[in-house]
């Protein structure tokens, strides 16, 4: 029987070191990410170049009425032809890279307004892990031992002829999803002033969502406010009171919706991101939930 052998770009490397108390972040960098990146095919000389420790400006940015610091100086930036592609950040092995402020931070070096990549990676020795900044769960998650039966799907995703090849960015981001990478606590309260009100959809039983777009840093994103029928009553005086007559008539045989074409009404929202993420066939979303109008 003849069995296939899987190739192993770490071979040689013996896994015992990483229970060394010596074996620390700086040792994951030099014997395991280095191997990884250089395998995938990336150098110090363009085009598929590696960049180390890059540092950037504008350490901030604003989501409605509050600013969240944006951390800096990720460990690799890897670029193709200048632009860049994918980041990766390498942690001790003791270090958390799943649900953590490792992720966020690694996550805010990806939408930083000066990279704006599809890919952010982890690795602490012991498990790699890639998220795709659309979506909650990781692309890929392994324990790096298993790294010989990743290998091929790593490379289909992160090798330079692939990391650009598919479009990531079909449907618009999410700000819910966006918020909630950055470290936004679902208590946290963001105001939106002067938002456009296009439309009004009633969920439920006293349940209504508005839906819109928002600019950040540059970035286009799609965003969803649930509110409730003493939310709806707030609305009064800002628009059509006929309409929300109407919606506060349930009718089990429908569910109400209404756009307003040509016409927006301005309205300042103070709000907190929903605990539930909410799903649909085309996409995953974090609504964020309206507290008051203003």
């Amino acid at each position: 029987m003849e069995i296939e052998r899987f190739f192993n770009i770490l071979e040689g490397f013996n896994f015992a070191n990483l229970k060394d108390s010596e074996f620390k972040e700086d040792s994951v960098r030099e014997e395991i990410i280095l191997p990884i990146i250089k395998g995938l095919g990336y150098t110090v000389d363009p085009p598929n170049k590696i960049i180390r420790s890059r540092k950037l400006l504008h350490p901030f940015v604003s989501i409605g009425s509050q600013k969240k610091s944006i951390y800096i100086i990720p460990d690799y930036l890897l670029e193709l032809n200048g632009k860049p592609a994918w980041i990766l950040d390498a942690k001790s092995p003791g270090e958390d890279i799943m649900k953590s402020k490792n992720v966020e931070q690694a996550y805010s070096y990806a939408i930083h307004s000066e990279v704006r990549v599809n890919f952010y990676a982890l690795c602490n020795g012991k498990e790699f892990i890639l998220f795709d900044v659309q979506k909650t769960d990781p692309v890929l998650h392994f324990p790096i031992e298993a790294i010989p039966l990743y290998w091929e799907s790593l490379k289909k995703i992160l090798a330079p002829e692939n990391v650009f090849a598919e479009n990531h960015y079909i449907l618009a981001k999410d700000l819910g999803l966006h918020l909630k990478r950055l470290g936004f606590a679902k208590n946290d309260q963001l105001i939106f002033s002067s938002f456009p009100l296009n439309d009004i959809t009633q969920l439920g039983f006293e349940m209504y969502t508005i839906s819109g777009s928002t600019e950040i840093d540059k970035n286009r994103y799609v965003v969803s406010f649930d509110f409730p029928l003493e939310i709806l009553n707030q609305l009064s005086g800002k628009i059509p009171q006929e309409l929300i007559d109407d919606l506060k008539i349930e009718d089990g045989q429908r569910q109400k919706a209404y756009r307003f074409g040509d016409i927006s009404f301005l309205i300042d929202i103070e709000c907190v991101l929903s605990e539930e993420l909410q799903e649909n066939e085309n996409e995953i979303f974090l609504p964020l939930f309206i507290t008051k109008v203003l």
